[in-house]
């Protein structure tokens, strides 16, 4: 019998390791909070291998009464639905940053449970109906300075959940050294637009982000208060 304790373990470990489904329907959304974007990038893997991948799309929001007010919500926006994908472990971020004339890129590891966490669902009262919701969309909110969260939202499951947060590096393509980016995506309008506003309401930067986005969240209504698995 001695032979069986072994595989006896493993099995119990295993389900003991419970990180919830490894394929479902989810999404992801890509945006900022005080800056127009350009997402060049929103690559997806699992266990090394390549999930979803996108690009090309102008997200995000600026605007002198937000700036004024320093209403730093992320305003996610542009994004794809998948149906009965695997969970993805990993993302490529990359985007253009109209505020600060750069590309940047990162990349993150998501948790091993993200599976457990967007199946989660909740009874929620929308309105004067109750229904049940959970956190299946993955957002990517870019900043400023090249700062970068990873969360996990719903429009009625509150508060939303960091998964990961972090500084990219600027990226230079050689396309971008024989293109500037301001003619490749029209930055030089998007000041000539906003530029006063920027300097009259300038915005955090960077790790700056952090406590700001931290707040942010922490002032969010909370209404995950009746699980249902």
């Amino acid at each position: 019998m001695r032979w069986l304790i072994g595989p006896l373990l493993a099995l119990g470990l295993m389900a003991c390791d419970d990180n919830g489904p490894k394929a479902m329907d989810w999404y992801y959304m890509v945006g900022s909070n005080a800056d127009t974007i350009w997402h060049t990038k929103a690559n997806f893997y699992r266990e090394g291998n390549p999930i979803h991948g996108s690009s090309n799309g102008v997200a995000g929001f600026v605007g002198p009464k937000a700036l004024k007010a320093k209403d730093y919500r992320w305003r996610i926006g542009k994004g794809r639905s998948l149906y009965n994908q695997p969970v993805p472990d990993k993302v490529v971020i990359e985007w253009v940053s109209y505020h600060d004339k750069k590309r940047y890129g990162i990349t993150f590891d998501l948790p091993k449970d993200l599976g457990k966490q967007m199946a989660r669902q909740y009874r929620v009262k929308v309105k004067d109906r109750w229904r049940v919701e959970q956190r299946d969309n993955i957002a990517l909110g870019m900043a400023s300075g090249g700062y970068v969260e990873v969360y996990i939202t719903d429009p009625d499951v509150k508060p939303d959940i960091l998964l990961a947060k972090g500084m990219a590096q600027e990226v230079v393509t050689s396309y971008d050294r024989q293109f500037a980016l301001n003619k490749q995506y029209g930055i030089d309008e998007f000041w000539a637009k906003f530029g006063q506003a920027y300097q009259q309401y300038p915005t955090p930067s960077g790790m700056a982000w952090a406590p700001v986005m931290d707040a942010y969240r922490a002032a969010q209504p909370k209404t995950d208060t009746d699980p249902v698995n």
